[in-house]
């Protein structure tokens, strides 16, 4: 058992390594947290969704927001499209499970927030849905992704992609990247408009 334990350590960590290592990987989640900032200082909105553990991820994300993540500030304006389950269950028997996201983000986006997908295959056909009104609607997007991104990044205006094909450390580095994420919107605004 504990060399199964210290197996899995030991990917997860080379996996980090690699992360820390990717200057592309790097440049994408910074100017994704500097985009949803600004978003948000222009009092926009943050709109979060994936499928599975990656919902669940999408409601850990969004409760950094609207609560706090390190530094006590005002709320931030963000919304997990996975929580509503009327919503969910209505869109889904009405329309089909491939336009819960898609529906929800035509009654609630505007031109100028942001939508994070979180996929570990990238190939959800409800995150695709979404990701193709975002455009429509002129909502900036960000995907996190597997090591190839899948078709999202087709249509991800910033991709940040976990050199992994392995689902379990896709899912711990959109974790680690997601408070990396988090933290920096919370310092760009707590420094307020340029």
């Amino acid at each position: 058992m504990k060399d199964f334990i210290r197996d899995q350590l030991r990917t997860a960590v080379t996996t980090l390594l690699a992360i820390g290592h990717d200057n592309a990987l790097l440049d994408q989640l910074a100017e994704a947290a500097l985009i949803t900032a600004e978003a948000l200082l222009r009092g926009n909105k943050l709109m979060v969704a994936g499928n599975g553990g990656s919902a669940a991820e999408a409601q850990h994300l969004v409760a950094e927001f609207v609560g706090r993540f390190t530094k006590e500030r005002p709320a931030l304006a963000a919304v997990a499209l996975t929580t509503d389950t009327s919503c969910l269950t209505c869109i889904g028997n009405d329309y089909g499970f491939d336009r819960i996201f898609d529906r929800q983000i035509e009654a609630l986006g505007h031109a100028g927030d942001v939508f994070l997908a979180l996929s570990t295959s990238g190939n959800s056909p409800n995150l695709l849905l979404a990701l193709r009104r975002c455009r429509q609607m002129k909502i900036t997007t960000v995907g996190f992704g597997g090591a190839t991104g899948g078709s999202m990044v087709e249509f991800c205006d910033r991709m940040i992609m976990i050199p992994s094909k392995t689902t379990a450390q896709i899912q711990e580095g959109h974790l680690i990247l997601g408070h990396i994420f988090c933290g920096l919107v919370e310092q760009r605004c707590l420094r307020g408009n340029p």
